[in-house]
């Protein structure tokens, strides 16, 4: 058998450097922060959303019910009362737009901080 030709190792080139990647000066500290130390939503968001959450578990609570008192017996005007076929299902899409209405609302600007009042801060 013949033998094989060594192969002579290629001249290395001189490694590129690359810069390093530039990151952001401000971090986020929280899920709800900007990264300048204060909220996303403001005080009536957080409002809204909770009237909201509040009118949907009013509407689950609203359709929500036991069975019948007697397995034996059907009474329809129980299952298909005004209150769980109509309004349970307004009061949940009421919340539902609350909610909405409350995520997209945007925060009004603080007030600016009086330097004569400490407690103003």
């Amino acid at each position: 058998m013949a033998k094989q030709p060594q192969r002579r190792p290629a001249p290395q080139q001189p490694k590129k450097t690359t810069p390093a990647p530039a990151y952001r000066k401000e971090s986020k500290e929280s899920l709800f922060s900007t990264g300048r130390n204060e909220f996303i939503f403001g005080r009536q968001n957080f409002i809204l959303l909770g009237a909201g959450l509040a009118l949907v578990l009013t509407g689950l609570l609203a359709m929500a019910g036991g069975g019948m008192p007697d397995p034996n017996t059907w009474d329809a005007s129980r299952i298909y009362s005004f209150r769980r076929i109509t309004l349970a299902p307004i009061l949940m899409v009421a919340g539902f737009v609350v909610v909405l209405f409350g995520i997209f609302k945007k925060p009004t600007a603080a007030t600016p901080a009086n330097p004569a009042n400490p407690l103003s801060e």
